[in-house]
């Protein structure tokens, strides 16, 4: 299989077409994200690994393109978004309403998926990392 080097590349450079199933373009793109979960039935949170930079941030996607048809990013320590190229989407009210119920929630292993979150990001990048007791910002109101 091969690997894919740049995740941007990936999403925003036409690499899903007909000819690759969702499966393998899942498969691909978890060679450099790392998947917290569902916030809804279409849109999925994801820790890039060695992200560049010193920005403790999400990424949110949609399942269907995995990004081709939505994808934002949200800092980890402030209910900010962080864009950038290929990165500008927003939340409606109930979609950042998901995120915050989503995070406040446990998952199967009874961890809360805020500090999954934060445990995803401290595991997948070595540059900066997150204070595992760190209050979750209010996202309800991401600037």
């Amino acid at each position: 299989m091969e690997k894919i080097k740049n995740f941007n590349e990936f999403v925003n450079g036409g690499r899903l077409n007909e000819n690759t199933s969702m499966e393998e373009s899942h498969d691909k793109m978890l060679l450099e994200m790392a998947q917290i979960g569902n916030i809804n039935k279409t849109l999925v949170i994801y820790i890039r690994s060695n992200e560049p930079g010193n920005i403790p941030h999400f990424h949110i996607v949609d399942k269907t393109t995995l990004g081709n048809k939505f994808h934002t990013c949200i800092k980890i320590e402030t209910s900010e978004y962080f864009h950038h190229t290929g990165k500008v989407d927003v939340l409606n009210s109930k979609e950042r309403k998901q995120l915050l119920d989503f995070l406040n929630n446990s998952n199967e292993l009874g961890v809360s998926n805020w500090r999954y979150l934060l445990l995803s990001w401290n595991t997948n990048n070595s540059t900066k990392k997150v204070n595992m007791n760190i209050q979750m910002p209010d996202y309800t109101n991401i600037k």
